[in-house]
């Protein structure tokens, strides 16, 4: 009888030994690293991904989807005042990344490599700005934040969060002074 396979399971099997292998061998993986690393044929990789590129795409499109499909969970939504849960979920953002710097280190590598990747963050980071800001603007509502624009407040959120992820890899020394500034960024806007 034929063995039942969950293709999605795969293609998460397949991402997860490529970021490994990236780690590995920066510049030089390729899809035939990538499959042995699965213990799969080359061949049945491109069953999954045409290529590289198709593959990183669908690593950021799958994390990203995680990250924004864990801050609408129960657990999320129980937090009812939106500048606790503005603050919770910047500071959440920061932890996660310290907990997989080598991960984002080899992210921030891949983003150079991938045509079109920058973009496709780019466009994955914006469902999160406009999370931001509708938090802001209902923080603003409740008389919890001064009258300010939620997306400029939103904006700079976004661009502090991408500055830990390069200073936590590059930096790590100015870490602390980012986390500093993403709290005063909200903190500035309270009432």
């Amino acid at each position: 009888m034929p063995k039942k396979i969950d293709h999605e399971k795969r293609k998460v099997e397949i991402m997860s030994a490529a970021l490994e292998v990236y780690a590995q061998e920066g510049r030089n993986a390729n899809l035939s690293m990538i499959a042995a690393r699965c213990g799969l044929s080359r061949t049945t990789v491109y069953q999954y991904f045409k290529d590289e590129a198709q593959l990183y795409r669908y690593a950021v499109k799958y994390t990203t989807d995680l990250a924004f499909s864990q801050y609408t969970s129960e657990k999320w939504e129980a937090i009812k005042d939106p500048v606790e849960k503005l603050s919770r979920i910047t500071e959440d953002i920061m932890n996660r990344a310290d907990t997989y710097v080598e991960q984002v280190r080899n992210f921030l590598k891949m983003i150079d490599r991938i045509d079109g990747l920058a973009d496709i963050v780019n466009r994955r980071t914006a469902k999160l700005n406009l999370y931001f800001s509708r938090l802001v603007r209902q923080a603003v509502q409740e008389g919890r934040m001064k009258k300010c624009s939620p997306h400029e407040v939103a904006d700079k959120l976004e661009i502090v969060l991408e500055t830990y992820l390069f200073q936590m890899v590059y930096f790590p020394q100015n870490k602390a002074k980012i986390r500093a500034i993403a709290t005063d960024i909200i903190r500035v806007n309270l009432i």
